[in-house]
Parts: structure tokens; sequence; C-alpha cells
């Protein structure tokens, strides 16, 4: 399955970082305003087992999808699709500790593009360079809710 892999270093503790990305009403702050992110439903904090239902506009259609965080740890979230656009999705957040104040996120996400006539529009190459924009765009937005003292 195709994947992608990205990182950023951020001036912050892990420890901030890893609250912050908890709480699920935190994630549309860092999404790509063009995505519209809408949470449907969802757990305020991150939990495991628990799932989260959202609405995003891509490439012109709204579409719903339902993930499910299989791993919740101090320094490790993932999730993975459990109903949705595409066939597979699973994305796996490490935080790595550099120092005391900067620590590091990897991004890891694996995923199947859709079949059918969405296939046709949502390409591995689209969702690949989609993912690569998207993490780009988290990453700054991070960094600006870090220096504006607004990551809680």
């Amino acid at each position: 399955m195709p994947e992608s892999k990205t990182a950023s270093v951020l001036e912050c503790s892990a420890a901030q970082l890893r609250a912050f990305l908890g709480c699920t009403a935190n994630l549309p702050m860092i999404s790509d305003p063009e995505l519209e992110l809408e949470i449907l439903s969802g757990p305020a904090i991150v939990t495991l087992g628990q799932r989260i239902e959202f609405r995003i506009t891509a490439h012109g259609f709204k579409q719903r999808a339902t993930h499910e965080y299989v791993t919740v740890e101090d320094l490790h979230i993932t999730e993975n699709q459990v109903d949705g656009p595409l066939r597979a999705w699973n994305h796996a957040q490490q935080i790595e500790i550099v120092t005391s104040t900067q620590c590091r996120l990897l991004d890891h996400i694996i995923f199947e593009p859709p079949g059918g006539m969405l296939g046709y529009l949502l390409t591995e190459s689209k969702v690949l360079a989609s993912i690569q924009d998207g993490m780009q765009i988290r990453y700054d937005a991070l960094s600006d809710l870090i220096k504006s003292g607004k990551l809680a």
C-alpha cells in the first residue's frame, strides 16, 4: 500500500504537543483550511478504542469518515479508518523528545485509494500530494500556535 512519512521539529515539549494532539477539538486548527474539517462526533480526549466521525471537503466533494484510535500512548497515537472514502487509512503520530523544550513529530500514513468513480479523481498520486501538502500546513500551524503561546 502507498505510504507517506513526514516529520517536523517543534519548539515545545513532547508533553505539550501530546496534550494538544490528544484533544480532538484542536484538530481543525491544524488541518488544511481547504478541507473544511468538521468534527461530527468523538471523544473530547483521544482514548483507545474510541471513534471520531468527521466531514471534509476534498476535490469538491464532501466526504464523511470514521476513524478508530487503535494506539493511544504518551508519545504515540494511531488511528485507522473504519468507514470513509478510501479503501484503507492508517495514521500513526509518533512524538520523539529532542530536548526538554523541543520535540519531533513524525507522521506515517499508509492508505489505499478509493475504488470506483471516486478512484479516478483520488488517484494514489493525488492522495500522496494532498497528504504532503496537508502535513506541511499542519506543521506550520503547530509552529504558529507554539510561537503565539496558544498550544494548549
